[in-house]
């Protein structure tokens, strides 16, 4: 399979695995974790974490306002959590835009946890030079890649603050 992008990016957190556990399953902070630069807004969820839920992110990129749907494809309690998120298209059109697989992975560490943050960018089955394109003039992998670490930074700030 080919991929576009693919990046990973780890943490040691001063915090028990199931504390790092509880706040990367919680889809509605993900955007609380990605920052203010990023372009998820909010995040609409009100299901439980099982594979194949689906949640919608309300994004915005400049002055465009979009959603994507997102739906849980990995869920190993405890170890490892991972989504595909799809361009917003029609529902019967899903995943022909391409796909970004999204995972973290925890593993208990002497002193705490490691967290790690993968995302595989997947090209669309129709016009992936323009993904191709896009992501070389506007540096997508690089800003991505700043995103992953931002979201890694912030999710320790809260694991080793926010009380239990």
């Amino acid at each position: 399979m080919e991929t576009l992008v693919d990046i990973e990016e780890s943490v040691h957190i001063d915090a028990l695995p199931e504390t790092v556990w509880r706040l990367v399953t919680d889809v509605r902070r993900h955007p609380e974790y990605a920052g203010p630069k990023s372009i998820t807004k909010a995040i609409e969820f009100d299901d439980t974490l099982h594979v194949g839920a689906r949640w919608i992110a309300h994004e915005k990129a400049g002055p465009q306002k979009f959603d994507a749907r997102s739906e849980v494809t990995i869920l190993d309690p405890g170890h490892e959590f991972g989504w595909a998120s799809f361009p917003p298209m029609k529902e019967q059109n899903r995943g022909e835009g391409g796909r970004v697989l999204w995972s973290y992975t925890i593993v208990p560490e002497q002193t705490g946890t490691r967290l790690t943050h993968h995302m595989q960018v997947l090209p669309a089955q129709k016009g992936a030079w323009v993904q191709k394109t896009m992501n070389a003039v506007l540096r997508l992998p690089k800003q991505q890649r700043r995103g992953i670490i931002t979201s890694l930074t912030n999710i320790k700030t809260t694991a080793e603050h926010e009380p239990m």
